[in-house]
């Protein structure tokens, strides 16, 4: 179950939808180079829970997708504000091709990178529930 959530969330980033808006697009756990200025996101999915409804019928796991959004440094939030609503007309109360349910988004606006000051950090949130298997 855990790698139909995964391929659900992976394949809005790479939906149209998403790729028309030019945001380099990173996995976590990325070994490979991102350029030290450049905007970009970062998209984690987390699991966190998971339960047996109806006597063991049916599985419901539920977690949340955390899509950290860098910015250049000293444009103010706008940008962030931007890109977060990208992401809500794209996530926020869908449900995706294999089951997988996002709920409503929240936003933790972090300010400079604490390793890269050229950037500017937020954290945008979207719980999920997926039920089966």
């Amino acid at each position: 179950m855990y790698d139909t959530i995964l391929r659900d969330i992976e394949t809005v980033f790479g939906s149209s939808s998403w790729t028309t808006h030019n945001i380099k697009t990173v996995p976590d756990n990325y070994l490979g180079t991102i350029g030290s200025n450049d905007e970009y996101v970062l998209v984690k999915v987390m699991p966190s829970d998971g339960f047996y409804l109806a006597y063991g019928v049916e599985k419901q796991t539920n977690g949340l997708v955390a899509v950290k959004i860098f910015v250049k440094a000293g444009e103010g939030q706008s940008r962030v504000m931007v890109i977060s609503d990208i992401l809500d007309t794209l996530l926020e109360n869908k449900t995706l091709p294999n089951g997988t349910r996002l709920k409503t988004s929240y936003l933790n606006v972090e300010g400079l990178d604490p390793q890269n000051k050229a950037l500017y950090s937020a954290s945008y949130i979207i719980p999920f529930t997926k039920f089966g298997e």
